[in-house]
């Protein structure tokens, strides 16, 4: 090859290389500036006690608001159940079998008792909190299979 080839290809190729490597950069950038999306269970207590009705707080205080979450967090990790293969149902503002689920884990192992309503108000506030970090998809219709189709 003669030199004023050989210099083009070069310069060619060594701009192709900085262009890669500036998008790469650039994409890098762009996801460690995006904010992160983490649960708190202190930030979670504080937004549930904040919509939660003042005899709802007498009730419950922040500690049972608390024990209530942690509850609701062993049941959907699966932990609750005694196949861990089975899946759990996930809801985001609890369903019945999780509320059932944390009365009574809470009645038996506590010796406590909060009534339904009150788990349910909580399971409730935490949605809302969910909401409110970016963390609560659109609902599934339960129709729908795995890949997203209608079922007949």
């Amino acid at each position: 090859m003669n030199t004023p080839i050989l210099i083009f290809v070069s310069v060619f190729l060594g701009g192709v290389f900085l262009v890669v490597a500036a998008a790469m950069l650039w994409q890098e950038i762009r996801m460690r500036s995006s904010e992160e999306l983490l649960y708190s269970v202190p930030d979670a207590v504080d937004h549930i006690w904040a919509t939660l009705a003042p005899d709802q707080q007498e009730r419950l205080q922040r500690s049972g608001v608390k024990t209530i979450l942690d509850w609701e967090i062993y049941y959907l990790q699966g932990l609750a159940q005694e196949k861990r293969s089975n899946p759990v149902e996930v809801v985001a503002g609890g369903g019945d079998a999780a509320v059932g689920y944390i009365v009574d884990r809470i009645a038996s192992g506590q010796g406590k008792s909060y009534a339904p309503e009150d788990v349910r108000a909580v399971l409730a506030g935490e949605a809302g909190y969910l909401a409110s970090i970016g963390a609560v998809g659109a609902p599934v219709a339960p129709e729908q299979s795995e890949r997203g189709d209608e079922t007949s």
